[in-house]
Order: structure tokens, then C-alpha cells, then sequence
């Protein structure tokens, strides 16, 4: 290729990357200043004092993590809602530009309707869990995340049992096992109280609008973790975004969000395992 082509083929790559910033920024703007994030809200409005008092699946600020999550994140409920907002919104179209690339990011926030946009609109955690998953392959502890909020799509940790990679396993439940504790010594009732509303909402239909992926969440999970094995196996690493995704608790279509961790995977050259596959005791693979 010539040095002009090459020229006009960079002033291509920095002209959609710059694009993909300017649709990015517009679009933080919209969910920091507008009645959006409406998930997002649950997380700023909850209080340690009674954090499960709306604790129904498809309820208004309805708080449905562990404690652990909650008491990490209390400081940030004293900031105005418009600051956390913003912030909200800037930590999930961050993980969305660091995963896919300002270009790929712009795509999917113009694509109407998308998961992703559904997504960013509402300010949940689906795109930190793709990113998490992303990490985990380097740090096991990043297990932690999904594992203490929406729990079931945590699933996607036996991907490191089947790869046998149990060094790394170990980091994650015992990363996720230390956060527990900790949490559970400053309060232990919470964590009652969030087991009893996790059984709670387990005997509860999930809403039908929510129904994206068929199935109860029982059939689900135990499906992901064959896939996860599987994947683990045979060296596949997209089939852990895979997994989390047919394992949420609850399949809202923004719940797609998960599976932006296969671009991420890919644009790394990351979606099958660089080592070699069952091979014990590996420890955790970049």
C-alpha cells in the first residue's frame, strides 16, 4: 500500500474515532442532564438502614444486590442526583468506549432500540459486568463484581474450572469470599435480609415485557454452566459472556449489554485461549 493510502486510511480510522468521541460525549450529556437512568436511581437511593424495603424485582428503586455492593458505593449516595448521574453515565459509556473503541461505541448507541442503548438509558450494571468479564482473564478477583450483585450470571466463573486453571478460580471465590466477610462483619443483618428477598423474588414469575430470554432462571444457569465448562475446555473464551448472559436473574433486553464482552474479546484477539487447554493448575491467562 502507498504511503498516500496509508495516510488517507489513518485520517479515515482518526476521523470515525473522533465522530465515535463526539456521539459518545452527546450522548453522556443527554443521560447527565434528562430524566434518565432510571436503575441507576436504585443504587443512589439506597439506604443502609433499610436496603431491601424495596426489594421486588420490577419495582420502583428497587435495591436487589449484596450489601457489599451498597456499602461500597453509600458515599456516592450523598452526591446530588444530577452529579451521580453524570458520573453513572460517564462509568458505563467508559466501559462501553474501553471494550469496543469510540468507533464501535458510537454504532451501537445510534442503533435504535439496541440493548445497548436500552442500556445506557436506564444506568444498570450490564456493561460492567461485560467489562469485569473482560478483566477477570487477567484478574480472577474482577469474579467479585458479578458474583455480589446479580450473583447468577457469576456462573461463567466455571470457565475457569474447565480450562483448570485453578489457581485463578481460587483468586476469584477467595477475592469474592474476603469481600463477603468484610462486609458481613459491619452488617450482618443486612445480609439476612438480602438472602430472604433473593428467595423471595426466586418464587416470583419474572414480569412478562422482561421475558427476553425464554426459561426459568434455575433452567438457565444450569445450561450456562455446561456452556461455561464446555467453553473453559475447549479454550473459548466468548462463551463466558455467553454464559453470564443466559444466566441473568432477570433477562431485560438491555441484559444483551453482557455480550459487547465478545467485541471487547476480539478486538484483543482474546476470544479463544492463547494457552494451551486443560492444562492444570495454569494460573490466569492476559
Amino acid at each position: 500500500m502507498s504511503l498516500r493510502r496509508l495516510d488517507r486510511a489513518r485520517l479515515a480510522r482518526d476521523g470515525l474515532r473522533i465522530a465515535g468521541i463526539i456521539v459518545v460525549l452527546f450522548v453522556w450529556w443527554l443521560l447527565s442532564f434528562h430524566d434518565y437512568q432510571h436503575d441507576a436511581r436504585a443504587y443512589w437511593a439506597s439506604d443502609l438502614s433499610d436496603l431491601y424495603a424495596r426489594g421486588q424485582v420490577g419495582g420502583e428503586d428497587a435495591y436487589l444486590y449484596s450489601p457489599a455492593f451498597a456499602q461500597l458505593f453509600a458515599p456516592l449516595t450523598l452526591l446530588p442526583w444530577g452529579v451521580f448521574a453524570a458520573m453513572w453515565a460517564a462509568l458505563n459509556l467508559g466501559a462501553l468506549v474501553w471494550m469496543t473503541g469510540p468507533a464501535i461505541a458510537a454504532l451501537l448507541l445510534l442503533i435504535p432500540g439496541s440493548p445497548v442503548v436500552d442500556e445506557v438509558g436506564t444506568g444498570n450494571i450490564h456493561l460492567l459486568l461485560a467489562a469485569a468479564i473482560v478483566l477477570a482473564f487477567r484478574y480472577p478477583a474482577a469474579w467479585a463484581f458479578p458474583l455480589l450483585t446479580k450473583v447468577t450470571p457469576g456462573i461463567g466463573l466455571l470457565w475457569l474450572a474447565g480450562a483448570r486453571q485453578w489457581r485463578a478460580m481460587a483468586i476469584a471465590v477467595g477475592a469474592t469470599a474476603l469481600i463477603s466477610l468484610v462486609s458481613f462483619a459491619l452488617a450482618p443483618g443486612l445480609w439476612t435480609d438480602w438472602l430472604a428477598v433473593l428467595t423471595e423474588n426466586a418464587q416470583h414469575h419474572v414480569p412478562d415485557y422482561a421475558a427476553i430470554i425464554p426459561g426459568s432462571v434455575l433452567l438457565r444457569t444450569a445450561i450456562a454452566a455446561v456452556l461455561a465448562v464446555i467453553g473453559g475446555a475447549l479454550g473459548w473464551r466468548f462463551m463466558v459472556p455467553a454464559a453470564a448472559t443466559l444466566a441473568l436473574p432477570v433477562p431485560w433486553s438491555s441484559g444483551l449489554s453482557v455480550l459487547v464482552a465478545i467485541v471487547a474479546l476480539a478486538r484483543r484477539g482474546q476470544l479463544l485461549d492463547r494457552a494451551e487447554p486443560s492444562s492444570p493448575d495454569r494460573g490466569p491467562v492476559a
